[in-house]
């Protein structure tokens, strides 16, 4: 693994400093969540000016950006004083934003996402809430939504819409210096097709270190009734489920009584598929859990596969296999290694 060269850049996007001393520094990309960075280096006082709230940590070998949140300094057993600086990928800043008015989106996942952004961040109606260098790199993801959301968290909301379909998002910095939102999907490869490369972490291959075999029943949910608006038997509701029946059918309450049809506004349709859809975010799977820690030796992370990706874990003396999602990636270097 080469080196990972941390580069400060201010809040002008002006870069400050490239850090090649630090003690010890660990970058972890997310698919469906925001990422983030711990930095550590010595507390000198050019660090306690360099390293502040709101300036910009960047690598020049990963486009993903962290903005600094939080600075500490402490003093170890052996009298050294060291700064550690954390934060988060700029994808966080749409966490600073709430859906701030009643609103509901349909149509493409992708075209709702942007509506959301737009309406909150982008061209709202209170100037005050625009982040005038936000933009939306546009990618298109054809699954139809039929949703309403009032006052929710803007981040929760699309990671939460994007783990449902599979999709991954990031928002990067580009040369004009303005931060662009863009959706991604990760490439298939699995042993269900055949036109990429198959990627698979093994014992068979030397590339699985240990691996984690769980099955798990208990959180299953498999229907969800969404009450929506309305009075005690003229209450609204609808069933979002995966057609389990009899013994196997789990089912969950969810009040959603914020969600309004504007008397009459919204179809009963397009109501009931609103239902649905917040019934349909609830629904969960039984635990399959087969993890692993992997080694990359023999699979170069972002030539041959990258975060994202669907991949394969094996452990053929078990014999077992699944298909799993590269969802998180930590890149982890320390002084030790780079002596």
């Amino acid at each position: 693994m080469n080196k990972m060269i941390p580069i400060v850049m201010n809040d002008q996007f002006v870069r400050l400093a490239l850090i090649d001393d630090y003690i010890s520094f660990i970058w972890t990309s997310r698919y469906y969540t925001s990422g983030d960075f711990q930095l550590q280096v010595g507390a000198s006082a050019a660090n306690k000016g360099l390293f502040l709230e709101g300036y910009y940590i960047v690598r020049d070998d990963d486009d993903n950006v962290g903005i600094i949140e939080s600075v500490t300094i402490n003093l170890n057993e052996d009298g050294r004083e060291i700064m550690t600086v954390k934060g988060r990928f700029v994808d966080s800043i749409i966490g600073r934003r709430i859906i701030a008015k009643q609103t509901t989106v349909s149509g493409k996942l992708s075209d709702c996402i942007e509506q959301l952004l737009d309406e909150n961040i982008i061209n709202p109606e209170d100037t005050d809430r625009q982040i005038s260098n936000f933009i939306i790199d546009s990618y298109t993801v054809d699954n139809e939504i039929e949703a309403q959301y009032t006052g929710k968290n803007l981040l929760d909301t699309i990671a939460s819409l994007c783990e449902t379909y599979g999709i991954g998002y990031k928002v990067t910095i580009n040369s004009d210096n303005e931060f662009v939102f863009k959706l991604y999907e990760g490439v298939d490869r699995t042993y269900d097709q055949t036109t990429n490369t198959w990627v698979i972490f093994s014992d068979e291959f030397d590339n699985l270190i240990s691996s984690h075999y769980e099955e798990n029943y208990r959180p299953m949910i498999n229907a969800v009734l969404v009450a929506g608006e309305g009075e005690g038997l003229d209450r609204k509701t609808a069933w979002a489920s995966d057609g389990s029946t009899g013994i196997n059918r789990r089912e969950l309450y969810k009040d959603q009584r914020n969600l309004r049809s504007n008397d009459g506004e919204i179809t009963e349709e397009e109501y009931e598929e609103i239902l649905k859809e917040s019934g349909r975010e609830s629904l969960t799977t039984y635990t399959t859990a087969f993890t692993g820690v992997v080694s990359f030796d023999n699979i170069v992370y972002k030539q041959d596969v990258f975060l994202g990706d669907l991949c394969v874990i094996a452990n053929k003396k078990w014999g077992l296999y699944i298909n799993s999602r590269l969802v998180e990636v930590i890149e982890s270097m320390s002084q030790e290694l780079i002596q």
